[in-house]
């Protein structure tokens, strides 16, 4: 069986931006030119473009799902685009992690059963959101904070596709 990848969040950047809010409407135009201006493959965490070469080369599909509305525009800044077979974000979903709807429908946007997928994310309710949806789930941080992941990674330098896959099903 090959299985089919949903990645979430790899670039974790503006999701923490929660306080926006509070700030005038035009801060929204401010975000975008800061995500053109700003944003470099130093924002990367390590280990992922290469991460996302490997799972290509090796024919794996990959999706993106984030609750951000400028997911495509970041990936666009930082040259990922090209690796991603579908993305899936705040423009295309009403409900947010821990929901599992951004995964669900990027599962289907790749052709693939849910069981079929893993979710890289980053946060606890990323996480609950991976398994409500019946899919697997590997954490990319802390252990601690993650608990509830298949699996834990520090990042995603020191590991291949071909590893984690290993660990989640054989």
């Amino acid at each position: 069986m090959q299985t089919q990848y949903v990645i979430s969040d790899p670039i974790p950047l503006l999701d923490n931006l929660s306080f926006r809010i509070f700030l005038p409407s035009h801060f929204v135009l401010e975000e975008v030119k800061w995500i053109k201006n700003m944003i470099t493959d130093d924002e990367l965490l390590p280990g992922v473009k290469e991460f996302l070469i490997d799972a290509r080369e090796k024919g794996h599909k990959i999706a993106l799902g984030s609750a951000s509305k400028n997911a495509r525009l970041i990936l666009e800044r930082l040259d990922l685009v090209r690796f991603f077979d579908a993305i899936v974000d705040g423009n295309l979903v009403a409900k947010a992690k821990p929901d599992p709807e951004v995964f669900v429908m990027g599962a289907e946007m790749l052709g693939k059963k849910p069981a079929e997928c893993i979710v890289f994310e980053d946060s606890d309710a990323g996480i609950e959101a991976a398994h409500a949806g019946n899919m697997k789930a590997v954490g990319i941080g802390t252990a601690s904070y993650l608990a509830e992941a298949d699996i834990c990674l520090k990042n995603l330098k020191e590991n291949s596709i071909d590893d984690i896959i290993r660990r989640l099903w054989f």
